[in-house]
């Protein structure tokens, strides 16, 4: 079974900024410390690794807006002005997610 992936960055008032990734079941809550160092951690937002670069035009088709939707699955798409992100596809969670709700959401 494969889980998804996560990325936290260490919270610390170095100037370098540290990331790692975790594997986590989606129902598990997010790291609060780093698991070796022990430092605070916050889960990051970061953009699912799908390339559709070299996919078929099948396996295009069954990750579309309307075939998202209509296997009831959600899709939100980022604003590049805002740095919000809006829902395009399913009716299930917000209209619209800010990068401060989820900052907030591990708190």
């Amino acid at each position: 079974m494969m889980l998804p992936l996560y990325q936290y960055q260490v919270i610390n008032d170095q100037e370098i900024e540290e990331f790692f990734e975790v594997e986590q079941k989606i129902n598990e809550a997010p790291l609060t410390n780093h698991p070796l160092t022990k430092e605070p951690v916050k889960r990051t937002l970061t953009a699912a690794s799908l390339s559709l670069h070299h996919s078929t035009q099948s396996e295009k088709k069954s990750i579309s807006s309307e075939n998202l939707k209509k296997n009831g699955f959600t899709q939100y798409e980022k604003d590049s002005s805002s740095g919000d992100y809006y829902r395009t596809a399913g009716n299930q969670g917000p209209e619209k997610i800010s990068p401060d709700e989820i900052e907030n959401s591990g708190k």
